[in-house]
């Protein structure tokens, strides 16, 4: 089931991140757009500002929840 209460949340990874898509940098900035557990992961789909838009695990983030970018 896909959850959007934080889509929009502005959020920074951690850590260095590799995806399939390429690495994100400790510091990469992007958006949250939903939330979706899938074969028991809680995984949330990012657009990263560098054009890509991949899942990560919640602990390889920070969520700012004092700022929520619009949605397109």
């Amino acid at each position: 089931m896909i959850d959007r209460t934080h889509a929009g949340l502005r959020c920074h990874t951690l850590q260095l991140v590799r995806t399939v898509k390429g690495d994100l940098p400790r510091g990469s900035q992007g958006t949250a757009i939903y939330e979706i557990n899938n074969l028991g992961r809680h995984l949330i789909l990012v657009g990263w500002d560098n054009g890509i838009s991949v899942p990560v695990f919640p602990r390889e983030i920070e969520l700012h929840h004092e700022y929520a970018a619009p949605l397109p």
